[in-house]
């Protein structure tokens, strides 16, 4: 059995500086590139650059952090969006609480799959081609969902950790592998 290679494609975490609330109008015109159209959207929609994340910034001292391909990634570009905002004189005093809500990843499970047969023999599966070429398979443990295609390759959502990801491969595989040889 070939463990799956995976590839971390985006990080979702939420962002909390407990006691802070922004000025929204404020920080749009501090943050280089930032967009805020209040009649359209609750919050700032901005960019980092080095390393590369979005932010959904909210008056509430609520973020999200969305596209960073790591966590160290990710981490970094909360650090530098923290000090920035604290240079601009935004107080914040406690370090942001930051939270995994979702990570994706790709797989390439480097075989064919027989997508028909597979939703024939496992209950937590969803396949309906007329709708989406994919297979839906569902994993308890870790709990997260696989998307997979007749190609071999699969995308996986629902992880917390990159550690989810990698046992969702191997969990995957010996599923298949043991129940449809």
């Amino acid at each position: 059995m070939v463990d799956a290679k995976y590839e971390i494609e985006n990080i979702v975490l939420s962002v909390t500086y407990e006691d802070t609330e922004f000025d929204l109008e404020r920080l749009a015109d501090i943050l280089e590139a930032a967009r805020y159209d209040p009649e359209v959207f609750p919050g700032i929609a901005y960019k980092s650059v080095d390393p590369t994340a979005s932010f959904l910034i909210f008056a509430s001292g609520k973020m999200n952090c969305v596209g960073a391909r790591s966590l160290d990634d990710a981490e970094n570009a909360i650090e530098k969006l923290t000090e920035e905002l604290r240079k601009s004189r935004v107080e914040i005093e406690k370090e942001p609480e930051v939270k995994v809500q979702n990570m994706v990843a790709s797989f390439d499970f480097e075989r064919e799959f027989d997508l028909e047969r597979i939703a024939r023999n496992f209950r937590n599966t969803e396949y309906e081609p007329e709708v989406f070429p994919g297979l839906v398979f569902r994993l308890d443990e870790p709990k997260v969902v696989i998307l997979l295609f007749v190609s071999g390759k699969g995308v996986c959502a629902g992880a917390k950790r990159e550690e989810d990801v990698r046992k969702a491969g191997t969990r995957l595989t010996e599923i298949i592998e043991q129940q449809l040889p």
